[in-house]
């Protein structure tokens, strides 16, 4: 940090294990928790009714990892709570038995020409924007990122409660290689040039329009769309430590459509626990994802994919040379 100039964050400002912002909030997850299980019935039957035609990407989604048998033939795990809701997913058809064949045959059947011509609803996404707008909004939050960063202050002895917590965001920072902006201007500018589409989610669209003709732009809509693209994309690489950044424009964050959805950071949180984690975890998949809403001056939303843990330098340390990974 420079001299004279004041932190703009602090230790408190992190971006993982989250907490809610005040000792009166109750975590979602908690509420989760409490319900009895014909609540999470009847919340399940509500979210999959809803995106009827996102099943087959949610069915993508658990299947990569559940399901499998042991060598004789036996399930190695139970069925997530979701999968009788997905029953009526066509399993991709495939000449081998191998789970892993049945894996890129979902992968193949996903990301196909129906996707290709946005006849679903889901989108097979670039890494980058590429308007000058997008871009702008990607740069400003990175420099607020790593601000952030500079803005932890180191211990004398590295081991302390300081450097743990630069390490961790570190960590997350470099695992970020997938970035998106949306920017509701420039969408719902091309909007009325683009083929209608019939939406799952009764009344919202997106970049496309919907059957009916409509093209405003549903931030949240369009928010859902990217956000569950990107997890069945980075589900489809399945490459540890990687993840995907979607940020929502400086100006979607003053409101306004969407009964002003976006506008402030618990909003896009409760987005995120409600519309993302607790589907996550109904599919069997929440110890893949580390998914969180943050805000380095824009609010975005971060999407983590099997994130490793730290090497613990004690045990490296203990061992020869022959021990150490670099």
């Amino acid at each position: 940090n420079g001299k004279g100039f004041a932190p703009k964050y602090s230790i408190a400002d992190k971006s993982y294990d989250i907490t809610p912002s005040s000792v009166t909030e109750t975590p979602f997850s908690s509420v989760e928790e409490q319900e009895t299980s014909e609540e999470v019935q009847l919340s399940m039957s509500e979210f999959f009714a809803t995106y009827d035609e996102w099943k087959p990407l949610f069915h993508h989604v658990m299947s990569s990892s559940n399901g499998e048998d042991d060598d004789d033939g036996r399930a190695t795990a139970s069925p997530p709570m979701a999968s009788s809701h997905l029953a009526d997913v066509a399993r991709p058809s495939s000449s081998s038995s191998d789970s892993s064949s049945d894996s890129s045959s979902s992968s193949d059947s996903l990301w196909g020409i129906s996707t290709l011509e946005k006849k679903t609803p889901w989108r097979l996404l670039e890494s980058k924007p590429t308007t000058n707008s997008s871009l702008e909004v990607l740069s400003e939050f990175l420099d607020e990122w790593q601000r952030s960063l500079l803005d932890i202050p180191l211990d004398e002895i590295v081991t302390g409660a300081n450097d743990a917590h630069f390490m961790e965001e570190g960590r997350r920072v470099l695992a970020v290689t997938r970035f998106h902006v949306l920017d509701g201007a420039a969408e719902s500018a091309t909007a009325a040039d683009s083929a209608a589409v019939a939406d799952s989610a009764a009344g919202s669209v997106g970049e496309d329009g919907d059957a009916t003709g409509k093209t405003t732009y549903d931030r949240e809509w369009e928010l859902f769309r990217t956000v569950w693209s990107e997890l069945a994309h980075l589900t489809s690489r399945d490459e540890e430590d990687t993840g995907s950044l979607v940020l929502l424009s400086p100006e979607q964050k003053s409101g306004g459509g969407s009964g002003g959805f976006g506008r402030d950071l618990e909003c896009v949180r409760e987005f995120v626990e409600r519309k993302v984690l607790r589907p996550i975890r109904w599919l069997g998949r929440g110890e893949d994802w580390e998914i969180v809403a943050m805000e380095r001056g824009s609010i975005g939303v971060r999407i983590l994919y099997k994130l490793s843990d730290i090497p613990d330098l004690k045990e490296r340390d203990s061992g020869g040379d022959e021990n150490v990974m670099f």
